[in-house]
């Protein structure tokens, strides 16, 4: 298929941390869409979150339909974890034989996914604090990503094999 896959033996840390999530933060019965990003020169991509800590994002060309955000088989897979209204996401890709690239960002006041294009706290040095992304966020030489909250109907659950 083309995406690479976590082996069985795989160590997710965020993995140990998740419990099943329940949550009015995360919308597990949406998606987090995001249209073409010019400031970083990104085309469409989604990320479906699931109450067990699973999430894939997946580049599209169109609008996303339910049948491909239902197949696991596509997308770029990880675990996240929830502190409030801070969303920390552990990426698999295939970098180095397999690692893990973290991802970092909010919900905002009107529930959508407002991710960082840099590590807040490696780079920024301003830790992972809502406050602190917020700020940083506003800054207009270094635009977040945006992914708006969107409702399809007929999203299922199957159990991801990562």
């Amino acid at each position: 298929m083309g995406y690479a896959r976590p082996s069985k033996n795989y160590h997710f840390s965020y993995k140990n941390q998740v419990s099943l999530l329940r949550s009015t933060v995360i919308d597990t019965t949406a998606i987090y869409f995001l249209h073409d990003d010019k400031n970083y020169n990104r085309s469409n991509a989604y990320i479906p979150f699931y109450a067990d800590g699973h999430f894939k994002t997946q580049a599209t060309k169109a609008y996303p339909i339910k049948e491909e955000v239902n197949n696991h088989a596509y997308g770029i897979v990880g675990y996240y974890i929830l502190q409030e209204n801070t969303v920390k996401m552990q990426v698999y890709t295939n970098v180095n034989g397999g690692s893990n690239q973290l991802e970092f960002g909010f919900v905002d006041e009107n529930k959508n996914l407002v991710v960082m294009h840099q590590n807040p706290r490696s780079t920024y040095k301003i830790g992972f604090s809502e406050r602190a992304m917020k700020r940083k966020a506003a800054n207009r030489n270094v635009p977040p990503l945006v992914y708006e909250k969107i409702k399809i109907d007929g999203l299922t659950y199957i159990q991801p094999n990562w």
